[in-house]
């Protein structure tokens, strides 16, 4: 129901009020950075700023000024209250340098809220939480409470079937090969029964985004792997490209050094990415050498696949940029492995 008369709108037996767009609520005032800040190559933090005019208004939602974004640096928005000392602006450097940010310096604008409606946070049923993270063997009655609370907040973190993957696009896979010509491989013969779940699995990855048809030069045939319970694991015999691929040097993480951050924890959580590779973009222009064939036409793949000599590197170095100032102190990482680590419950 709408009542011009007394500027309201009721819906779901809630009262929103109307306001007119005046000068006075569209009005924006700017964020000033308190001190100055160093934000470390791709990585994210908080700044402390303040506004440049006090107004009447308490509550306000930051967004981040276009001359600011086109330097590299990109920033949340955020529902902050103007009464207080200073207004954390939460920022990213998306650079491979670090930036600086002087003292003084707009860092966001502020566009004032006029007011808040509140609604608790409801759960559909049909939401359930992996029933491995249901179990919660060793914890208390409160321990268990807020666990079972914090998973449930973030329940859309966690993947609910294997075509449920992410996608971070923070890195992308490259593969130098230098001047060196396209290899193409022949399809190898398979049987009848296991053609026909070649093909099963190609369909399937086609329609959850990961692959797509080919007509690039290269081509790399499969091989189709028995896992341990029972399924099929799809693989591609990569390693005619990988002879020719200039090898990336970035370490992989120490098994022993892992192994002795671990002293003085007492708390362990762990958690494995859903086909970690899949969730790495791959450079367009590299997306040909990693055309598959079935003996059924070309197929490439969208995203990092199995298989590349240099996917662990690049893997390694997407987690460290992801969790670059955590690794030292929070959390262990091997590849697409975290292990949350801590001295007490909380």
């Amino acid at each position: 129901m709408v009542d011009l008369e007394k500027n309201e709108i009721w819906t779901g037996g809630e009262e929103i009020p109307l306001f007119s767009a005046s000068a006075e609520h569209l009005k924006l005032c700017s964020v000033l950075a308190k001190e100055k800040t160093i934000i470390p190559a791709r990585s994210e933090c908080l700044i402390q700023g303040g506004p440049e005019v006090s107004g009447k208004f308490r509550y306000a939602v930051t967004d981040f000024p276009s001359q600011v974004s086109q330097k590299g640096v990109l920033g949340a928005a955020t529902l902050v209250n103007l009464k207080r000392e200073a207004i954390p602006v939460r920022v990213m450097n998306l650079d491979n340098k670090p930036k600086t940010v002087d003292k003084g310096a707009v860092i966001a604008t502020c566009e004032p809220v006029v007011d808040i409606v509140a609604r608790p946070q409801e759960f559909s049923e049909s939401l359930r939480l992996p029933s491995i993270l249901e179990i919660l063997e060793g914890l208390n009655e409160e321990q268990r409470s807020a666990v079972k609370e914090l998973l449930q907040e973030f329940q859309n973190l966690f993947s609910t079937s294997d075509s449920d993957v992410g996608l971070c696009n923070m890195t992308q896979h490259r593969i130098n090969t230098g001047n060196h010509p396209p290899i193409k491989q022949y399809p190898r013969r398979l049987p009848l029964a296991k053609k026909e779940e070649a093909e099963r699995l190609v369909k399937e990855m086609v329609d959850n985004g990961i692959i797509e048809e080919s007509s690039g030069p290269w081509a790399s045939p499969i091989v189709l792997v028995k896992k341990k319970d029972g399924s099929t694991r799809f693989c591609v015999d990569y390693r005619k490209l990988n002879e020719i691929t200039i090898k990336d040097s970035y370490p992989l993480p120490r098994i022993d050094h892992t192994l002795d951050a671990l002293n003085g924890s007492q708390w362990f959580s762990t958690l494995d990415l859903r086909s970690g590779y899949w969730q790495v973009e791959i450079q367009p222009e590299d997306k040909e050498k990693k055309v598959f064939t079935t003996g059924q036409g070309l197929w490439q793949f969208k995203v990092m696949p199995f298989g590349l000599y240099n996917a662990p590197a690049t893997f390694g170095r997407l987690m460290e940029t992801v969790l670059r100032g955590l690794t030292s102190e929070a959390c262990l990482v091997y590849l697409d492995d975290i292990i949350i680590v801590g001295r007490t419950f909380q």
